[in-house]
Formats: structure tokens, C-alpha cells, sequence
């Protein structure tokens, strides 16, 4: 790992092998200032031109990412959330599940003051949906974090309610209903009925009666794993990404057990070493990046047959 120059560690964090680098990371971590401007750079390129880094075996902006997460790198906020904001599929394609699992606290990790990207962000119609949404769930994580003050997120949730968003089905509409209730803010309670009686937001996705119910539901008496996901920034990024799927099991590390978990009688009562992937850790965990076991790609055709892909469809169910 110390033995690795810069230029070894780029050209390591680059392409997607299949294989998590835990050396390169490693070494990043470990050269944080030599390491910066180019992960930066890396950023700034594909802000440019986000469409060119879209395919699949590219990964550098992926590890940049977080690295500058976990650097508090505040520099890293203006060219990420203009890599999010490109048009269509492109956001989709260069972060995939990360969008959805873990986007709002590494923008949360790199904020510099200025809610506007966001905003634009949540507000721009042409952006992917998912990013929509969770923009609107990074101002809940810049909240619990101690950035923002909590009277101005309610202020702008309620701008969104009243007229700053487009009055039609959208994930941004689930999204925002969802924060209500896990803000909590129940002084938009009569905003989220209106939204639910203009079927703004997608039944499947979430019910008014528990929103409502969770809305009066103190922050600090919320479920331990909701409490995590807000007032969590990126801090490690091997633990945030060795667990994923994308990456062969070998390279996930592995945990002791102790015997209070072994079920099957007869079993050794001490501790024992076993792969993540036969007990894979629960999407509650902080590091889950991107969600593990089996699953159904987000841009993959739907199981439900309507031939739509299932980011546009059953995602929500």
C-alpha cells in the first residue's frame, strides 16, 4: 500500500476489474494531499462531459467520490452535483444504486454552504428522478448533521409543496412526502394530504396514514437504522464500498461471529471468521454503497412484464 505512487493509484481506481482495490484506496487514503488535486480533476472532467465517462467499466469518478467524501473536500460539491444534474440516464449510468443508497450523505459530506446546486438539482425536470429525490433527502442529512438550520428545510420542503415543484406523479413527489415524516416535520402535514388528494404521490411507494403517524414521531425516538442514514457522513471509504455486489466476493472482508449467532446446535461456541457473502450485511448497514445479494438492476427490464425498465416502474413496490 505505501509503495504505491499517485499515478499507480489512479490508473488502479480507473477501470472496473471486478475487484474491489483495496491497496489503491488504501493508498489514497493514506497520500490524501497528493492524492486530492487528481481525484478532483477527476471530478471536474467528468462535469465536463459526463456522458463520455458513462460507461460502465469506468470507475475513477465512483472512488473520487468518496475519498473526497471522507476529506470533507468541499472543493468536490460544485462538480458532483453538476455530474448529477446531466440529463436522462447519464447520472444513472455513472453512479448506478449509490444514487439511491448513499448519494445525500456523500453530497452532505462535501457541502459547502450553498443549498442552490441542490435546489437546482431537486427542481430541474430534466434530471434523472432518483437524483430528484435524493437531493430532497440530503437536506434532511445536512440537517442532522448540523449544516443547516432545520427552519430552512421546512421553509423550502413547504416552497416545494406550494408551487416550486411540478404538480405531477414523480419520484421527487415521493421523496419529498417521505421527509415529511422522517424530518420529522409535522407542520407540513395538511401540504402532504393536499399532495396525497392530487395523487401526486405513487401509492405503492408509501401510505398516507403511516406518514402522517410517523410526521409526529420525535427525531431521537425514530428507528436506529433511520437515525444512522441521516446524521451519518462518509468516514471510510473501503468500508462504504468493499461490501458491494459489483465486487467479487473475495475482496469483501470478513467479520467474527460470535456464538450468541450461531442457530445450528453443536456448533463451536466461539468466535469464527465467515464471508460477508454467504450473510451478506443488512441495507441498514452504513457502508452499504450499493444493495448486496440478489437483486434487480434499476435499468433492467421489469420483473412485472410491462416492459418498461425497472427504475420506471416496480422500483418503489
Amino acid at each position: 500500500m505505501a509503495g504505491m505512487t499517485v499515478p499507480e493509484i489512479i490508473a488502479a481506481l480507473t477501470p472496473y476489474t471486478g475487484h474491489f482495490p483495496r491497496a489503491a484506496v488504501e493508498a489514497a487514503m493514506a497520500q490524501r494531499e497528493e492524492v486530492t488535486p487528481h481525484l478532483l480533476r477527476a471530478l471536474e472532467e467528468a462535469a465536463k462531459a459526463p456522458k463520455k465517462f458513462a460507461p460502465q467499466e469506468y470507475m475513477l469518478h465512483m472512488f473520487a467520490s468518496y475519498l473526497l467524501a471522507q476529506f470533507r473536500d468541499k472543493r468536490a460539491y460544485r462538480p458532483l452535483t453538476e455530474i448529477l444534474a446531466a440529463p436522462g440516464d447519464t447520472a444513472d449510468e455513472l453512479f448506478g444504486d449509490t444514487i439511491t443508497e448513499r448519494m445525500d450523505n456523500i453530497l452532505a459530506s462535501v457541502y459547502d454552504g450553498d443549498p442552490e446546486p441542490i435546489k437546482r438539482l431537486i427542481e430541474g425536470e430534466d434530471v434523472d428522478e432518483f437524483v430528484r429525490g435524493s437531493a430532497v433527502e440530503t437536506f434532511m442529512v445536512l440537517t442532522h448533521t448540523g449544516q443547516m438550520p432545520r427552519q430552512e428545510v421546512v421553509d423550502y420542503y413547504r416552497e416545494l409543496f406550494r408551487g416550486k415543484l411540478r404538480r405531477e406523479n414523480h419520484q421527487v413527489w415521493n421523496a419529498l412526502a417521505c421527509a415529511v415524516a422522517d424530518l420529522p416535520a409535522p407542520e407540513l402535514v395538511e401540504d402532504l394530504r393536499q399532495a396525497f388528494k392530487d395523487d401526486l404521490v405513487d401509492l405503492s411507494y408509501a401510505h398516507l396514514a403511516t406518514l402522517e403517524r410517523d410526521a409526529l414521531v420525535p427525531f431521537e425516538k425514530k428507528d436506529d437504522w433511520k437515525r444512522e442514514k441521516l446524521t451519518s457522513l462518509v468516514s471510510d471509504a473501503v468500508t462504504e464500498m468493499s461490501w458491494w455486489a459489483a465486487f467479487d466476493a473475495d475482496d469483501r472482508p470478513k467479520r467474527s461471529v460470535s456464538h450468541e449467532e450461531l442457530i445450528e446446535p453443536g456448533l463451536p461456541l466461539f468466535p469464527i471468521e465467515r464471508d460477508e457473502l454467504a450473510d451478506p450485511a443488512p441495507e441498514t448497514s452504513p457502508g452499504a454503497g450499493i444493495r448486496l445479494g440478489p437483486k434487480i438492476g434499476r435499468n433492467d427490464p421489469c420483473p412485472c412484464g410491462s416492459g418498461k425498465k425497472y427504475k420506471k416502474c416496480c422500483l418503489g413496490r
